[in-house]
């Protein structure tokens, strides 16, 4: 604690992010400030009231912080280290959903329409010519399917990312105009992309004026058949339109964020208004720190969180309370779309109407989330409970952890760890293992490689002080596979000091292996316990499986490329990034490698593959 009061004493009157960490030198909190000496000199003094206060300065033991030129930079860093770190007081207030966004990826010759977990780089209202268009967030992948599917019945797209001889499946379905087989031109097709942009955007009015003019354009050249299906279209969106609740008598863009709490959890509320109609609503839960902690902090975390992922913002945003963080926000704001918002606090009008509604809605969302929430929390207990009596554990099992191989003939062998915490998924804390150590005459050894995963994993338990890396001990290791794969991992055990409870669940038949039991344990497959391992040890296959395919993709296109005289590193990995495999480079059009690498590569390529 001397280290950190002289660490204080020496902060600097600076903007900047800083970061506690605890004994064994992990952050577990990461903060901005517009001063730094004066908000990290509050943690310690009378006045900040938050009730996890306590046990954040319990724990904390050192303090780091990098120092910034504004408030805007200290809110973009503080966002990107909490992604990669994801502290333990941090992660404490945090809505449940990951953000998903639709994604159009301009970068193939058919720009492609998806979706994706993360934009790939900042958004900016003077950013160079773009590879790629994000909209939202929205907060699951299922509401995008819903609004793609929609758009595809409307205006129809394609699913194809090149022009070819034989047309992708929705152009059987009338679902996509014919780009990939030449029937429109990729130029073409781009701008009929535009009209579909506006949509996403909530400017369905943009988009059927865009519709219209095509139309009239079409019919005076005598292309009847284009002008029919534009009349369809403009027919499908106005019936859209229609459906669309108008919210204000104007035209108005707001977004209206609500709040409401219930003991240790917050719901967000986000209604997105569009000219006036609703557009689209959101609801975002909260795990509060403590019990009674200030309704601002959700509200105010969100608005960070959310514009900062954010594709678009309106012209303003209601709120039901001032916010500290408001010129941040805003200036945020200012920053990534080239223009301002105005955060308002309407008291009446129809302003306060809507975050009336929007609350309303938030109360309601949140009483049945707790509801479903305790009926799964129930199921999982159960699942616990029953798993520590079968097993005879000495205590619930909170923490399983799941270890599982995959290789195909001892190739680019891996091992993986998943790990549950309380019965659910602890994504945040799995682990991967690239296999060192190959069995003589290169063929596979699960047996070796679990014993080498186990012992790195053991390591990793933190017997040495000066670990600073240590990850917290299963009550219940999980290996998959029988006998043998049991006997090697409790060898790993023995030989590590550790007496830790084990067991082996095989995949044939779900049997379970007891350490010293002749006979398997059989659990009926309607029992919770197995089905919660059955979970487990399907999320361990899933994870390793995964990054056993992208090493075995990194190594074909490794092998093939490597034989070629002239392509280095750099180019191998531009290859990489622009086609993905040797297959796909071979059958990529001369002018898209051209492009890629030069006319004189390319041709070495074309030789060589």
């Amino acid at each position: 604690m001397h280290n950190l009061s002289e660490k204080i004493k020496a902060l600097p009157p600076k903007p900047g992010v800083y970061q506690f960490l605890d004994q064994d030198g992990r952050i577990i909190y990461i903060g901005k400030a517009k001063n730094l000496r004066a908000r990290v000199r509050q943690y310690f003094g009378r006045n900040d009231s938050r009730p996890q206060i306590p046990f954040l300065l319990k724990d904390a033991r050192d303090l780091n912080y990098t120092l910034v030129n504004n408030e805007l930079e200290s809110l973009y860093l503080e966002n990107t280290l909490i992604k990669q770190y994801h502290p333990k007081y941090n992660i404490d207030l945090k809505d449940d959903k990951n953000y998903a966004f639709i994604k159009i990826d301009y970068s193939t010759q058919i720009p492609t329409i998806g979706y994706a977990r993360k934009i790939e780089s900042p958004l900016g209202p003077k950013r160079p010519e773009k590879t790629s268009r994000y909209f939202g967030p929205y907060s699951a992948a299922y509401k995008i399917r819903q609004t793609l599917n929609l758009a595809r019945r409307i205006f129809s797209y394609c699913s194809a990312d090149k022009v070819g001889s034989r047309p992708c499946f929705y152009y059987h379905m009338h679902r996509c105009p014919g780009v990939c087989v030449g029937k429109i031109s990729p130029q073409d097709y781009r701008t009929h992309l535009e009209k579909i942009i506006k949509f996403l955007q909530g400017d369905t009015a943009g988009a059927a004026k865009d519709i219209r003019r095509e139309m009239l354009k079409a019919a005076k050249a005598k292309k009847f058949e284009a002008a029919a299906r534009l009349r369809d279209q403009l027919r499908a969106l106005e019936l859209l339109n229609e459906r669309q609740n108008v919210i204000l008598p104007k035209p108005l863009n707001w977004d209206a964020v609500a709040l409401a709490t219930a003991g240790a959890y917050a719901c967000i509320n986000l209604f997105k208004i569009r000219q006036g109609k609703m557009f689209d609503k959101e609801n975002f839960i909260y795990r509060l720190p403590e019990s009674g902690t200030d309704a601002a902090e959700p509200l105010e975390t969100f608005l960070e969180n959310y514009y900062l992922e954010a594709s678009d913002a309106p012209r303003a945003i209601l709120i039901p309370q001032t916010a500290s963080n408001a010129s941040a926000v805003q200036s945020l704001i200012k920053t990534k779309f080239g223009r301002g918002a105005e955060l308002l606090s309407p008291k009446k009008g129809q302003g306060a109407k809507l975050l009336r509604l929007g609350t309303a809605n938030a109360e309601e969302y949140l009483k049945n989330w707790l509801a479903d929430k305790a009926g799964s929390q129930d199921k999982i207990s159960q699942a616990l409970s029953q798993m520590q009596t079968a097993l005879g554990l000495p205590k619930i099992p909170r923490r399983i952890e799941c270890y599982d191989i995959s290789n195909i003939q001892g190739t680019n062998p891996v091992g993986s760890m998943a790990v549950f915490i309380d019965g659910l998924p602890k994504k945040s804390e799995y682990r991967k293992f690239k296999i060192r150590k190959s069995a003589p005459g290169g063929g596979p050894d699960d047996f070796a490689m679990m014993k080498e995963m186990l012992r790195r994993r053991m390591e990793r338990g933190g017997k040495k002080p000066e670990t600073t890396d240590r990850w917290p001990l299963p009550d219940l290791i999980v290996i998959d596979g029988g006998k043998g794969q049991l006997s090697a991992a409790l060898s790993v055990l023995k030989a590590a000091g550790r007496a830790l409870p084990i067991i082996g669940l095989a995949k044939q038949l779900e049997e379970i292996f007891l350490p010293g039991a002749k006979s398997p344990l059989i659990l009926a497959h309607n029992q919770p316990g197995l089905q919660l391992l059955q979970r487990l040890r399907d999320e361990a296959h899933r994870f390793g499986i995964t990054f056993h395919r992208q090493l075995r993709g990194k190594a074909a296109v490794k092998s093939a490329l490597d034989e070629i005289p002239g392509i280095g590193p750099k180019t191998k990995k531009l290859l990489k990034a622009k086609f993905g495999t040797v297959s796909q480079i071979k059958q990529a059009p001369d002018e898209d490698l051209e492009q890629t690498v030069g006319p004189k590569l390319a041709r070495l390529l074309r030789e060589q593959l």
